[in-house]
């Protein structure tokens, strides 16, 4: 009979209890929890920076536009805001990216100094999960002879 006992007593000790069982389980939740916000906070950051990386290849862009202007062009000559024409512009062929780009121009002739002009270009977009518009603006100042 002591035998049985001994048997009895070690089967009931091989296994979990159900606090054990319960206390694994929350512990797994809220680390599983925190790698799904991990993850979502990834996302996110990531399309903030390919939008932030297109509105820089647009404004850097018109930049270059205005660079490869001879000196003496009459477009540096006369202060002008320029919208781009192609506004609101999808950059990509993702249909289901929202996302679009303004581009605007500024030239300021005599700016900072005589036969100086400071060219502006400011890039904006809006997206679906932000509220408001995000902005870039690259600054360059060229010959005007």
């Amino acid at each position: 009979m002591r035998n049985r006992v001994i048997r009895s007593a070690e089967r009931a000790e091989t296994g979990y209890t159900l606090i054990e069982v319960m206390i694994a389980m929350a512990i797994l939740g809220i680390g599983l929890m925190s790698i799904a916000v991990a993850q979502i906070t990834a996302m996110k950051v990531s399309s903030r920076s390919k939008n932030l990386q297109q509105a820089m290849f647009l404004a850097r862009e018109s930049l270059d536009d205005f660079d490869a202007l001879p000196p003496g062009s009459a477009v540096l000559g006369t202060a002008a805001t320029i919208d781009d024409p192609t506004n609101p512009i999808q950059v990509g062929t993702d249909v289901n990216d929202a996302t679009r780009f303004n581009r605007q121009t500024q030239i300021n002739p005599n700016d900072p100094q005589t036969n100086l002009a400071r060219v502006t270009v400011t890039v904006t977009w809006n997206t679906s999960n932000v509220t408001g518009a995000n902005q870039i603006q690259l600054t360059a100042v060229k010959r005007m002879n």
